[in-house]
């Protein structure tokens, strides 16, 4: 199949979290497996590491004459061909959805309005139509609404994150140049506002989401973010998909950005990272101490404030703490209050360190994530594949990736959001982690899983297909 996907992001050209992981080695994946796959992106400020490139043509248009211009590369690791989408009004300048990461730019409708169409106009003018257009999350949901008249491309709609939806208020709706009709309930009217998300589920041939338990959950009013009902209308197109990792490109065995390289088979030398990273961040008396890592969008999302009550209590039975991350001022004044208050036992930095990151996946012995909802979850499929071991809470791809160890799996599960459930997972890792022949296996067991995405890919295969015969049936 001849396969575009859209997004907001990818890696390695400009990131602010999982999306843009997905987004660069999923076409990977594709490609290995086949398929001809290329990628389109806006060409933000911030973009970098584009190697060889080249500008494409002169400029293009979209059905409203707006100009643009597109810049090509290679996605590395593959031949994978990546558009970048420009024009200087919308994404020239500093932030990639807005002057920081706790607010967005007052026009993002019309930059993702104008993306959108960009997308849909690319469809035709770099090459052959494609049989599949793959759009992701909030920011691609107006395409499938632009090309909801076309026999082809079939379009495929992936929700990444429903919190998330790209709502706008109805004085803006005229940047997205569709007809007044579409401004109602069974298209992109939302409580009022009008929605981009709404727009890729309502008119996308199949609708996917990034874990099987997630897409079960987003069909009841406490995760469906007011969407429920209508994913309950779309379930014969709905299909959950877990996401995976580039098991090349996050590989203990070969990655220079870590103190010392090591293997499931090989695992004593992860030690030193332990030193390195103890070391790094200034935490003393580590000697049987169990470090405890958190690499995290700081949000009400990821259950980090069951954290604060219980923090004296872990650092009492012998825990100490390692936090990387941005978001909320909130949450990052929290933890910068408890560092102060533990010096020595708990280490923050406020970034999205893609090098850091990889240093606490391999020198921590616990990676934390206590999300009160985790549509897939990245993060720990990282961190298992370095050996440290997930304490989780059951919900979405959580509960797909992490079984807990009293049913044979690889992690500590809770299942309320609660402090008191979280702390008893953690101390029951605890009475792990000091067995040291337990854990040793633990951390094998954790390293071997496959998380990779050459599993993920006959799903996707079959998404495709189904998409096809969708939109060929017009």
């Amino acid at each position: 199949m001849k396969i575009l996907m859209a997004a907001s992001e990818a890696y390695p050209f400009v990131s602010t979290g999982g999306l843009a992981g997905v987004v660069g080695s999923l076409p990977i994946a594709l490609e290995n497996a086949g398929h001809q796959v290329s990628l389109i992106i806006p060409y933000y400020s911030e973009v970098t590491d584009l190697g060889d490139s080249q500008r494409v043509g002169g400029f293009f248009l979209t059905s409203t004459g707006e100009e643009f211009g597109m810049t090509r590369t290679i996605l590395p690791g593959s031949s994978v061909e990546v558009f970048l989408v420009s024009r200087d009004e919308y994404f020239g300048r500093s932030g990639v959805y807005g002057p920081d990461s706790g607010s967005g730019f007052q026009d993002n409708s019309a930059r993702f309005s104008f993306f959108s169409r960009a997308v849909a106009a690319a469809c035709e003018s770099i090459g052959a139509i494609p049989d599949v257009l793959h759009c992701h999350d909030w920011q691609t949901g107006l395409v499938a609404a632009y090309l909801r008249n076309y026999r082809k491309p079939a379009v495929v709609f992936t929700v990444h994150n429903l919190h998330y939806q790209g709502n706008f208020a109805p004085d803006e709706y005229e940047v997205t140049s569709l007809p007044l009709s579409m401004y109602s309930l069974d298209a992109l009217e939302f409580f009022g506002m009008f929605s981009f998300m709404k727009s890729g589920v309502v008119f996308a041939d199949q609708v996917t989401t990034v874990s099987p338990t997630y897409a079960r959950e987003i069909l009841t009013p406490p995760f469906g973010e007011g969407l429920d009902g209508l994913f309950r209308e779309r379930a014969g197109a709905l299909t959950g998909i877990l996401d995976g990792i580039d098991s090349c490109l996050w590989d203990p065995s070969d990655d220079d950005e870590i103190a010392c390289s090591f293997s499931a088979d090989a695992s004593t030398p992860r030690k030193l990272c332990r030193a390195d990273l103890t070391r790094e961040r200034g935490l003393t008396g580590m000697d049987g101490r169990m470090l405890v890592g958190v690499v995290s969008r700081l949000t009400g999302q990821k259950g980090l404030d069951l954290l604060v009550p219980i923090v004296g209590r872990m650092i009492d039975e012998g825990m100490s703490l390692v936090i990387l991350g941005t978001g909320e001022k909130n949450y990052q004044d929290m933890f910068a209050a408890l560092a102060r208050k533990h010096p020595g036992r708990i280490s923050v930095e406020f970034a999205y360190d893609d090098v850091m990151a990889r240093r606490i996946f391999a020198g921590c012995d616990i990676l934390l994530m206590p999300s009160r909802f985790e549509p897939c979850g990245i993060a720990q499929m990282m961190g298992m594949r370095y050996g440290a071991v997930p304490v989780v809470r059951k919900t979405g791809g959580l509960a797909d990736t992490v079984t807990d160890v009293e049913e044979g799996g690889c992690g500590f599960v809770f299942e309320d959001a609660d402090p008191d459930d979280l702390l008893a997972a953690l101390l029951r890792a605890s009475e792990a982690f000091h067995d040291r022949r337990f854990w040793s296996r633990l951390v094998r067991r954790c390293m071997t899983r496959d998380n990779s995405w050459a599993s993920r890919i006959p799903e996707y295969e079959e998404v495709y297909r189904k998409a096809i015969e969708t939109r060929s049936g017009r």
